[in-house]
């Protein structure tokens, strides 16, 4: 089931313009100047049916000549990306970004105490998914709630 409380059709022809990874284990995903994801939780790349990339790749050899660069092997296999899809799954919180190509962004929230990602958008809008499978929402000062906000 999908989340449907917080419109992320803004996201839908933005392309992923940035990957940044950090040393304590948080992301960057930039979407342009005024929309990006912060994930301090896991996230994968699925493609073809099957995981290509994921942030527990980063920095392990596998028997390869060299350890995955978790950031660069993500810019190559999506930045550029344009987005034809966005949702939230409604009991994990997972924030599923599908692309033009058919590949997929997928974070994947663990903890049932800590935020796991968070989602900035147009005008200052925040989406938080927080510990135990909360969303927090936060719109934007005289911004409209979407249809299915407004349902709640």
């Amino acid at each position: 089931m999908v989340d449907n409380r917080y419109d992320l059709g803004w996201l839908v022809g933005r392309t992923l313009a940035e990957v940044n990874g950090t040393d304590y284990g948080s992301w960057q995903f930039g979407f342009g100047l005024d929309a990006g994801v912060r994930a301090d939780c896991p996230w994968r790349v699925i493609r073809d049916g099957g995981i290509v990339l994921s942030s527990e790749d980063h920095g392990h050899q596998y028997g390869l000549p060299a350890p995955v660069d978790a950031e660069a092997e993500c810019r190559r296999l999506i930045g550029g990306a344009v987005v034809a899809a966005a949702e939230v799954r409604d009991e994990t919180r997972d924030l599923v970004i599908r692309f033009a190509s058919g590949t997929r962004l997928e974070l994947v929230p663990l903890s049932s105490g800590y935020e796991s990602w968070q989602l900035g958008g147009p005008g200052g809008s925040l989406v938080v998914a927080q510990g135990g499978g909360q969303l927090a929402i936060w719109h934007p000062l005289n911004a409209e709630p979407s249809a299915a906000e407004r349902s709640r």
